[in-house]
């Protein structure tokens, strides 16, 4: 079949999902819609009275998130869940773009070097001629197996069937997550202009007002624009002080996306803004049980006020290791996206609250890598998933018997989730050891 068809068909499956998931709030104590989904709803509500979507208790998302359900109160309350799925349809086409470009940008580079080689040899106007063709084009022709890879990576996403849920059940990550991949889209294109950086600047900016996460991403965007290899403590100092046009442009776009909504939205709805949608997230403590580590911690001292030291204790983890990713493959155009993909998995497995929705993040850049891992073997491709699944199955149930059944069951709780987060540690490991930039991705 046709990637057409293909989109046509995870595009069906996900209204299905949304009509069963009507089915099913009406008939079964457990909802399929997310609660937030609910709640971003009644943020709407407030808008529509020309009111702040903060007056909705735990409203902490961007006002653009309730601007974009309006429609719920005027057409349908579904409307927000068809918007989001487009968004998580949207991530599919970006991911084979995404990948049909990285060929191609590596096709016209090893054409160049061979044509330059032979126009040393044979200065005819033939080869000179080509040469210049191949360096302004962007739109070369690639071998079919190379698309079908791009396509295959593409259908990782769109029938996932863990995404398509958080989708269909009115969660709106997916829309971060397009926004990221749109800034890597621009960023990664062959052009590599100024303006190119900049507009890949505006969507990173706009990823960061929607969800703080990809500011842990910037770093790796801003070193992946040098032409040069980092390799001393000088040469990133001087790569972070002495920019360049394109980090010079890169940046600019960041800073006008993120200052300029922050900006309107600060206007319009003050303080509470910032805080709800932005301070509150660094400052979170969520008791209730959750995939996180930290969880229980959270949950015995809730009655205490968070210290410095706890904080520190509970970020410096992550911070040391996305430091640590950016530098080994942030810096390198070839290896940004394996590196975005590890970072933001590590952010997610740490983070002091872990939801299934924060799975997207991570989920939405795995299929650009998937070519590359060379040596993983079928019996490590069928392992990493199932371990992965068995792992939240078994966090599942005791939390299932906490939330419904009333069972005092937090300490089993913890207990998988500690199994959870060894499970994604062994994971990282596995696909770090098995990724291998040059497999599938040079032109034979």
């Amino acid at each position: 079949m046709s990637f057409k068809k293909h989109l046509i068909i995870s595009t069906a499956v996900r209204i299905f999902l949304i009509y069963y998931g009507e089915v099913q709030d009406s008939l079964s104590d457990v909802q399929y819609t997310d609660v937030d989904y609910r709640v971003v709803t009644d943020g709407a509500n407030h808008v529509l009275s020309l009111g702040s979507p903060f007056k909705r208790h735990t409203y902490r998302y961007t006002p653009l998130l309730a601007y974009l359900v309006l429609p719920n109160l005027l057409i349908h309350p579904c409307f927000g869940k068809f918007v989001f799925s487009l968004f998580d349809i949207l991530i599919g086409v970006l991911i084979k773009w995404i990948l049909l470009n990285c060929y191609r940008s590596n096709k016209i580079s090893i054409e160049t070097k061979l044509l330059k080689l032979e126009t040393l040899n044979n200065r005819s106007k033939y080869l000179i001629k080509r040469k210049n063709e191949i360096l302004n084009s962007s739109n070369e022709a690639l071998p079919p197996r190379y698309i079908r890879m791009a396509e295959l990576s593409a259908y990782c996403w769109l029938y996932n069937p863990l995404t398509m849920i958080i989708a269909t059940r009115g969660n709106g990550d997916c829309v971060s997550c397009s926004l990221v991949l749109l800034a890597i889209y621009y960023f990664l294109k062959n052009e590599q202009t100024s303006l190119q950086h900049f507009i890949a600047g505006l969507f990173l900016g706009l990823s960061i007002h929607f969800r703080l996460y990809p500011i842990g991403f910037s770093l790796a965007f801003y070193l992946a624009t040098q032409n040069r290899p980092l390799r001393s403590w000088q040469d990133y100092l001087g790569a972070i002080l002495n920019p360049n046009e394109k980090q010079i442009a890169l940046v600019l776009g960041t800073l006008v996306a993120l200052g300029t909504t922050t900006a309107v939205f600060y206007w319009l709805y003050g303080y509470q803004f910032l805080y709800e949608s932005m301070l509150y997230h660094l400052v979170r403590k969520d008791i209730r049980h959750n995939f996180s580590l930290y969880f229980y911690l959270q949950y015995l001292s809730s009655t205490f006020d968070v210290t410095i030291v706890e904080k520190i204790l509970t970020f410096l983890p992550q911070l040391i290791l996305i430091l640590m990713l950016t530098i080994r493959y942030g810096q390198y155009r070839q290896t940004m996206v394996f590196g975005l993909f590890t970072i933001a998995f590590v952010m997610v497995t740490y983070n002091p609250v872990v939801t299934s929705q924060y799975f997207v993040w991570f989920l939405s850049l795995l299929p650009l890598c998937v070519k590359n891992f060379k040596n993983i073997g079928m019996r490590k491709a069928i392992f990493i998933p199932v371990m992965w699944f068995v792992s939240q199955g078994g966090w599942l149930l005791p939390a299932y018997l906490l939330e419904f059944k009333g069972w005092n069951t937090f300490e089993y709780v913890w207990i998988q989730s500690i199994v959870f987060f060894f499970s994604n540690i062994l994971i990282l490991q596995m696909l770090i050891s098995n990724y291998d930039i040059a497999y599938n991705y040079k032109i034979d």
